[in-house]
């Protein structure tokens, strides 16, 4: 089906369906982020009052480390903007971009003037977006390659940058998978 699409049309869409993947994947990362954080706070706090009641101190002292580390996280989350706000600003978004790809009228390539209306509205939500992780965003433009059917052999990102995608940006490595320096692959 999109093998039949001209180059404009493609463009869109493609770019489309990578800006989904990518919203996606940093919803999941804040909602898995914030369970751990709150879980965290629960058990640990629950160990440390446990402990006291234990009177053991080496126990005291791990438990009341890992209570201060995920209070310190759950803290920073907050103060940074809340996680769970970010889970739910990546999932609109996610669902904006859902909705502009159920505007295309698949199996056919679009007139100049659709084009360009979608375009405008894909723009429109790309400005009210978070700085974008451009590994992370490099890594969905393979993974909407391979959906696609691609069977080109596609850069194997480790598992040490994989796992930093979702927290630092990596330009320069997500340049060295094939982007230009504007962002266009």
């Amino acid at each position: 089906m999109t093998s039949d699409l001209d180059y404009k049309t493609y463009s869109l869409l493609f770019a489309v369906r990578r800006s989904v993947r990518y919203h996606d994947r940093r919803r999941r990362f804040y909602e898995i982020w914030n369970t751990f954080t709150e879980a965290g706070i629960g058990i640990g706090g629950s160990s440390a009052i446990a402990t006291f009641i234990a009177g053991s101190t080496v126990f005291h002292l791990v438990f009341s480390a890992a209570v201060a580390v995920v209070a310190v996280s759950a803290a920073f989350g907050r103060a940074v903007g809340g996680i769970a706000r970010r889970a739910d600003r990546h999932g609109d978004l996610a669902r904006q971009f859902i909705a502009l790809e159920q505007e295309f009228a698949h199996g056919r390539n679009l007139e100049n003037d659709e084009c360009e209306a979608l375009t405008r509205r894909r723009l429109a939500i790309e400005a009210s977006e978070p700085p974008v992780l451009r590994l992370l965003d490099a890594m969905c433009h393979f993974e909407v390659l391979r959906s696609l059917g691609d069977a080109t052999r596609h850069p194997r990102v480790p598992w040490v940058r994989r796992a930093a995608s979702q927290w630092l940006s990596q330009t320069n490595y997500a340049l060295s998978l094939g982007e230009s320096a504007d962002g266009a692959a």
